[in-house]
């Protein structure tokens, strides 16, 4: 079975935020049938990103090149835009989320970076079990297509959030169905723009 230590964040880019630099996480699993990436970040410089003035930190070559599979939490430039360096690699979304980012592409998305070369889409409805012990369970809020990732670990499960709340204050507010499924869960949870996991707490008022 899969153990909290098999998780850890991967720093791949900073941006401007609310007048502070924030970083881009993306999370590793050291799975047994293989390393699985929970989004990508960004390699590229692009106009649409400029506002946040992002600052590229690669995914070193030697843990892309043993990338197996990729989740994309969502398809905004910070989490996708280095999908293209993972050609055949299984890239698991949410269906909702692939349809409007290409037909209804919001201020963050980027289309062109959604189908690269090489690009192995694989659509899902709902929750489904990527990798045994590793979950993805739908998270609207953010975007109405947004996931998380579950990995169910010895120790309890552990949630790889993407951006369900930019900050642990704005998702235990509880006021996204995506935030309420994290809270319930009370699982270990990293999300992208914050350093350490936390188990998150509801507060309402926060």
């Amino acid at each position: 079975m899969l153990s909290r230590d098999d998780v850890r964040p991967v720093l791949v880019a900073d941006v401007a935020a609310r007048g502070a630099r924030w970083p881009v996480f993306a999370h590793v699993v050291e799975h047994p049938d293989g390393l699985l990436l929970v989004d990508t970040g960004l390699v590229e410089a692009h106009p649409v990103a400029d506002r946040w003035e992002p600052r590229i930190h690669p995914l070193p070559d030697e843990l892309a090149a043993r990338v197996a599979v990729v989740v994309n939490t969502h398809l905004h430039f910070d989490h996708c835009g280095g999908n293209g360096r993972f050609p055949g690699v299984p890239l698991h979304v949410q269906r909702r989320e692939l349809e409007d980012a290409r037909q209804r592409p919001d201020a963050d998305t980027i289309p062109e970076w959604l189908d690269v070369p090489g690009a192995e889409w694989v659509v899902h409805d709902g929750e489904a079990e990527v990798l045994p012990g590793v979950r993805l369970v739908p998270a609207p809020g953010h975007t109405d297509g947004h996931q998380v990732v579950v990995v169910e670990a010895v120790e309890g499960p552990v949630v790889l959030g993407g951006d369900v709340a930019y900050s642990f204050r704005e998702l235990g507010r509880g006021d996204t169905e995506g935030r309420r499924r994290v809270l319930e869960l009370r699982a270990l949870t990293y999300l992208a723009h914050v350093d350490r996991p936390r188990v998150p707490e509801f507060r309402p008022d926060a």
